[in-house]
């Protein structure tokens, strides 16, 4: 998953990066806040400032209904709040905030990207913290590397609409630009084989221009 920030304090930025939560962007002002919503997909965006209309703007200009945005302001008012709120934000706090309140928020919008091991049906489990895929009497089935990422990823937003191409690319690999969409389908494909060989289902279905999805 991806993470936008924007004057957030380090010591918060570490506490993500050390658990390995979200791969990170910091941008550098407001408007460099704004050029990042443009040309990259975000599961979530973090940013401390005062200006309601730049943080109206930002909500007007992300790319995905998606994306969930926490704003983090010393002006705190009502106002503030509910404009905010109306235009898509998912949550208002006044700085300064404690890396405890934050983490709590972000983990009630992301709650499967903090478990240490999800199960998908009857058929799997993904242990997030050792990166493997293992059936459920924990023999590991060998989906290692970026086919692990997808998988997880497609498993996390099961039950969200078909999943594209170019959001697992940017959702997923760090420098996003530099990947060409056919790596999805070669990943997707080892998937496929992998659970196939060991469990002898096909659970991603491909959704003719749109992306793929976990099969209901």
């Amino acid at each position: 998953m991806r993470l936008l920030t924007y004057n957030i304090d380090p010591n918060i930025i570490k506490e993500f990066e050390e658990n390995d939560l979200y791969i990170i962007d910091c941008a550098e002002d407001i408007d460099d806040t704004l050029y990042h919503l443009q040309v990259r997909f975000y599961n979530l965006v973090i940013v401390n400032d005062v200006d309601l209309k730049y943080c109206l703007n930002l909500l007007r200009n992300k790319q995905s209904t998606s994306t969930a945005f926490i704003f983090i302001t010393s002006d705190y008012t009502k106002d503030f709040e509910l404009k905010v709120l109306q235009r898509g934000a998912l949550s208002v706090l006044k700085a300064p905030v404690s890396l405890e309140l934050l983490m709590a928020k972000v983990e009630s919008i992301h709650r499967d990207n903090f478990k240490k091991r999800l199960t998908y049906k009857e058929y799997f489990g993904i242990d997030q913290t050792d990166k493997e895929i293992v059936d459920l009497q924990d023999n590991e089935i060998d989906i290692r590397g970026k086919a692990f990422d997808v998988l997880s990823y497609l498993v996390k937003n099961r039950h969200r609409p078909p999943i594209s191409k170019d959001e697992l690319i940017y959702a997923l690999w760090e420098d996003p630009e530099m990947v060409c969409q056919n790596v999805i389908e070669v990943n997707i494909n080892q998937i496929r084989s992998k659970l196939k060989k060991k469990l002898n289902v096909d659970i991603i279905d491909t959704v003719r221009n749109r992306g793929y999805k976990l099969k209901s």
